[in-house]
């Protein structure tokens, strides 16, 4: 029989408890990295230390294929990270397979003490010849992006010192997961090695996406040249009263990305609450496009130009068609991505066992979402949830 360490681990199955304060350093340390990518190793190392993880890996893939764009590895052997690849679809069948594994939800960590049978893990190749030499008794995996430009995924090892991971890691790493994905997108968007102060207006201003800065109350600080060009065409940004919104006739959408712009000011937690995917909205064309929220406010290392600015909005084209209802969804009542797979999977009729199995998630995980659903989209029953989705999708 496995021992996964779980003896240590079982008088504390909620693991620790992580303070709000130190959770909002740790996510304003992720944002510093956006401007400056030489920092993405130390902030994965201290994420990893502060939640007890014995590894970490922060990846992302472009595609078809090609070199890694952004590749970080802390706490693990280098042989040893060399030697993984050679268990990736080992990985991939003991994790559910690759329909399975695809089908999980973006920024929800997936434990593999609770998503992969004991059985199964004796029985795989990469467990006798990987992870139980190196004493390695748990992981979890992240997916961070899944689109036609690129993967990105950050996972984390456990070792039997400290036993299994608990719910108070994976509550930790639910709150950062959504800004790693938004500091990773707008990172992409910006393909830089680093910005020294003196560059950023030139950099921003080379820039094919358009990008504005502006303070608590959307007011317009700064466009770039493509961003000029947006608001001149009013399309898909305008200024109205003086304020940055959307010209889609999307009101909602606006009050949307204003509520997001506040959160960056003031709660960057909160503002991860609601994922890190962008806001979804469409040129006067109709063509996708997203807006991504980089919080500015709290940013101690942000260049001068930054410094009277609460966020910058990045506006660029969707990596991925738009899917309504269940993007419009997600952006207007503030949803992460795995509340709205809960919803979707509600809507077509899933209990929540049949969620939980399927998403390889505790049940009392997919209840908590569940009730997060509720308590963002104002309703108290999943047929409301249900008919709240239907009408979404109604072109009435």
């Amino acid at each position: 029989m496995l021992d996964r360490g779980r003896q240590p681990a079982l008088a504390g199955m909620t693991g620790r408890s992580y303070p709000a304060e130190r959770i909002s350093e740790l996510i304003g340390t992720i944002y510093d990295c956006v401007l400056d990518p030489s920092r993405w190793p130390a902030v994965v190392d201290s994420i990893r230390r502060e939640l007890e993880f014995c590894y970490a890996v922060l990846g992302v893939y472009p595609l078809p294929g090609g070199e890694v764009t952004l590749g970080v590895a802390t706490g693990i052997d280098s042989l040893k990270l060399g030697e993984l690849p050679s268990y990736g679809q080992d990985l991939v069948d003991l994790w559910g397979g690759d329909t399975k594994v695809k089908q999980y939800p973006l920024e929800e960590p997936i434990a593999q003490s609770q998503a992969v049978p004991d059985a199964a893990l004796v029985a795989s190749r990469y467990f006798r010849e990987w992870a139980q030499p190196q004493g390695v008794v748990d992981a979890v995996a992240i997916g961070l992006e899944r689109n036609s430009r690129m993967v990105s995924t950050l996972s984390f090892g456990r070792h039997e010192t400290v036993g299994i991971v608990g719910n108070g890691e994976l509550d930790a790493l639910r709150l950062l997961a959504p800004h790693f994905r938004r500091a990773i997108a707008i990172s992409q968007l910006l393909d830089l090695q680093s910005i020294a102060a003196a560059n950023v207006a030139s950099v921003l201003d080379g820039l094919s996406v358009g990008v504005v800065l502006v303070d608590e109350l959307m007011a317009l600080i700064r466009a770039n040249p493509a961003a000029e060009e947006m608001l001149t065409r009013k399309d898909p940004i305008k200024v109205s009263n003086g304020r940055v919104v959307v010209s889609d006739g999307s009101r909602e959408m606006s009050l949307a990305i204003e509520d997001a712009v506040a959160q960056a000011a003031g709660d960057e937690v909160a503002l991860g609450r609601r994922g890190g995917s962008g806001f979804p909205t469409r040129g006067l064309s109709g063509e996708p496009r997203i807006i991504h929220v980089l919080p500015l406010k709290r940013r101690e290392s942000r260049p001068g130009l930054f410094r009277r600015a609460t966020a910058a909005l990045f506006i660029a084209p969707a990596d991925r068609p738009l899917s309504l209802p269940f993007d419009a969804f997600a952006a207007l009542y503030g949803l992460t991505p795995a509340e709205v797979r809960v919803a979707e999977l509600i809507a077509a009729g899933r209990t929540q066992r049949e969620i939980a199995r399927g998403l390889g998630l505790a049940g009392a995980t997919v209840k908590s979402h569940l009730l997060h659903v509720f308590e963002k989209t104002n309703v108290r029953r999943q047929v409301d949830l249900v008919r709240l989705v239907a009408a979404l999708a109604s072109p009435l």
